[in-house]
């Protein structure tokens, strides 16, 4: 009767490794820069797919020009969408901007991805919707801890500024790191397959068919990329051209490392690694191997 009880017990000691060990449920702000404009509700579907049945994660959105928020600090993840022309520097813009900066910078990990081209991921701009990438840019921060995204469209060509980038520019340099900035007209972006964002179920590229690509058709901006004055490095993540090209032409670009770039010893836990968790059945095995062990000493005659 004993052994029976021992069993049941290292049963709920699987379902609670295993529950754990798959829980990857964020607590996700989905923050537009402003409320107005035609594509709010190209936001809203990028939205949606982080707050996808099945993902658990919890997505609140909000609108930074609304209301001033002082509760930043109970998300894991904040995405910030600007497809918002205007300079969009109001009051209460200005105060969230400063608040999402705050987080940020006092964030224990401060893993950060910055996406010039984060439409282009959504219908109408592609069909199929890139529902994986975007919710794989979930998955891989709260792997690590959590972290920040900044999406945006494109600047005036050559610059810093105009069409959308610059609200959330103020907020790149609240953080410490270079603007959104210029002019690209697509229509993919090539995804550099050693990194941890890279996916196997991308669309495959049209000029380098052996390759996978991203969507880049909405006329995008180039995305920050090297060291940072923040002291961070950011590293393209799917990018225009060649390799070589990459740190030119960056359409994503993040903190997390990648050893086509020689780029994992950035000091980011873990730098490069996947970010996945034991399977349960793994787990499962491991506790049932305990549980054999424990029966065969018991047969061993004393």
């Amino acid at each position: 009767m004993k052994i029976f009880k021992k069993y049941a017990q290292l049963c709920v000691i699987v379902v609670f490794l295993g529950v754990s060990a798959t829980s990857g449920a964020a607590n996700i702000l989905f923050a537009h820069v402003d409320d107005t404009g035609p594509y709010v509700d190209d936001g809203n579907r990028i939205r949606d797919m982080l707050a996808a049945t099945g993902l658990g994660h919890t997505v609140t959105t909000r609108f930074l020009d609304a209301a001033v928020y002082n509760d930043f600090n109970t998300f894991d993840l904040i995405f910030v969408y600007d497809l918002y022309t205007g300079l969009d520097n109001e009051a209460n813009q200005l105060a969230n901007y400063q608040g999402i900066a705050n987080w940020y910078n006092s964030l224990t990990n401060q893993n950060l991805i910055l996406d010039g081209r984060i439409i282009s991921s959504a219908t109408p701009w592609v069909n199929p919707p890139e529902t994986a990438w975007i919710q794989n840019y979930a998955n891989q921060l709260e792997s690590r801890g959590g972290g920040l995204v900044l999406g945006t469209d494109h600047a005036n060509p050559g610059q810093t500024t105009g069409a959308f980038v610059d609200g959330i520019n103020i907020i790149n340099s609240l953080i410490g790191v270079d603007p959104f900035y210029s002019f690209f007209g697509g229509p993919q972006a090539l995804v550099d397959s050693q990194s941890p964002l890279f996916l196997n179920t991308l669309m495959n590229c049209s000029a380098a068919p052996t390759e996978k690509c991203i969507n880049d058709n909405s006329t995008t901006s180039f995305a920050p990329v090297g060291l940072q004055a923040n002291g961070q490095f950011l590293t393209p993540v799917a990018y225009h051209g060649t390799t070589s090209q990459a740190f030119d032409q960056a359409a994503v670009s993040s903190t997390i490392g990648s050893p086509t770039f020689q780029t994992c010893d950035d000091g980011s836990p873990p730098p490069c690694d996947v970010g996945t968790v034991p399977e349960p059945s793994i787990l499962f095995l491991f506790v049932a191997g305990l549980f054999g062990l424990d029966f065969a000493r018991r047969q061993i005659p004393r």
